[in-house]
């Protein structure tokens, strides 16, 4: 109820701010946390409630909580913990590899040092329709094809090391040859997981649509957001004007239009889940991937040459911040998004050349979204409509 209130039209919500609907539920569910009771529950309880830290951007008990979880989690050795039946297992493996993906995005967005690290030999879940049709006191048996959870699992283990690329990149610990080595081994391996996906995984419209049937649009689409943004991120230090002088003009050139292609694909994805009757993809962190897919067509804004390429560049911000305006009225860290939207582009007019450039600034925007030192707070004054007249005024 903290997280899903906000998207009630329950009449006993009306007056009430969205974002501040599950505010009572949250403070009910901190009450009743007994952090004595070692148990699976307090695991679940301690993820959501992260969950909603991390949506009213209280960044340090949000990772307070995510790190309780983990901390349980280790104490009932939840991978291997000993089950009554198959529907137990699946559900501890769901939310051991959960934790393992919450892990990194928590202590990336923070800087903080991951907790988890993959273990090969801890099984993955298997795939969801098999999961939704397993009754209480199934035993095991042939679980079949991974599904949407594993092959999240897999593509977030890439995006660790990406991230790892990126700071090792910016505080110089690799040389010009080891960075353009490991950002086409990263791309080969991004390459290799997609090219791998099971056909009822892969990103086509059908699928799309099945899995929205089956109350599972939401994962499908953010498997594969996670995809395009991870790719986003891995070329996005070449969108600089002066980058690696070390790089060739052929790689540079194929990384920027890789970097592109992705924030492409990402808007037409997202774009595509929107206008369905079960509306997709409002979970938080879409926001803070739009905003930097955001600044991908700010660059095809300020460099290209093409004409259409312009067009489109300028209508897809206009879209994208229509997307991220809409998400506000949902999620208290929206604000922090927008903000962080607004700085980049005050960066832009100061210096263009240096605008794009990998450094410690552009580190903590592309990867540190739970950090508060490169964001400034948006004034007392500001609000969507204000920031829509600096959009507007802007683009």
């Amino acid at each position: 109820m903290a997280l899903g209130a906000r998207f009630s039209d329950n009449q006993i919500f009306k007056g009430v701010d969205r974002r501040r609907r599950g505010d009572p539920y949250a403070e009910r569910a901190r009450k009743l946390l007994d952090l004595t009771d070692i148990s699976v529950s307090t695991i679940q309880a301690c993820i959501l409630l992260g969950t909603v830290c991390f949506s009213d951007s209280q960044t340090r008990s949000e990772s307070l909580y995510y790190s309780v979880a983990v901390r349980l989690a280790f104490i009932l050795d939840l991978a291997n913990r000993q089950c009554d039946d198959e529907v137990e297992r699946q559900v501890n493996l769901r939310i051991w590899w959960s934790l393992y993906m919450i892990d990194i995005w928590s202590s990336v967005g923070l800087n903080l040092p991951r907790q988890l690290d993959f273990v090969e030999s801890y099984p993955l879940p298997t795939n969801e329709e098999v999961f939704l049709s397993l009754r209480s006191g199934a035993m095991p048996t042939d679980l079949g094809r991974p599904g949407l959870w594993s092959e999240m699992v897999l593509l977030a283990r890439i995006w660790a090391r990406i991230h790892h690329l990126n700071k090792a990149s910016v505080n110089s610990l690799i040389d010009s040859q080891t960075l353009s080595e490991t950002v086409d081994s990263l791309a080969q391996d991004l390459r290799a997981w997609s090219e791998a996906l099971h056909p009822s995984l892969q990103e086509t419209p059908e699928n799309l649509e099945h899995y929205t049937s089956l109350g599972l649009g939401n994962a499908f689409a953010a498997l594969h957001l996670g995809y395009h943004y991870y790719n986003e991120v891995l070329f996005y230090q070449f969108l600089a004007r002066n980058p690696d002088p070390e790089c060739t003009r052929e790689s540079i050139d194929r990384y920027r239009a890789q970097c592109n292609d992705h924030a492409l694909a990402f808007c037409n994805l997202l774009y595509r889940c929107r206008p369905t009757n079960r509306p997709q993809c409002q979970y938080v962190m879409v926001g803070h991937m739009l905003v930097v897919t955001s600044t991908v067509y700010i660059h095809m804004l300020l460099f290209s040459d093409d004409d259409a390429k312009i067009r489109l560049a300028r209508n897809r911000l206009g879209q994208n911040f229509e997307i991220l305006t809409a998400l506000q009225t949902f999620w208290v860290t929206l604000d922090v998004a927008l903000s962080r939207l607004q700085v980049f582009h005050n960066a832009c007019t100061r210096s263009i050349d240096e605008s794009f450039q990998m450094d410690q600034w552009m580190l903590k925007f592309l990867l540190e979204h739970g950090s508060s030192v490169m964001e400034r707070p948006i004034s007392e004054g500001d609000s969507p409509g204000a920031l829509r007249n600096w959009f507007l005024q802007t683009f």
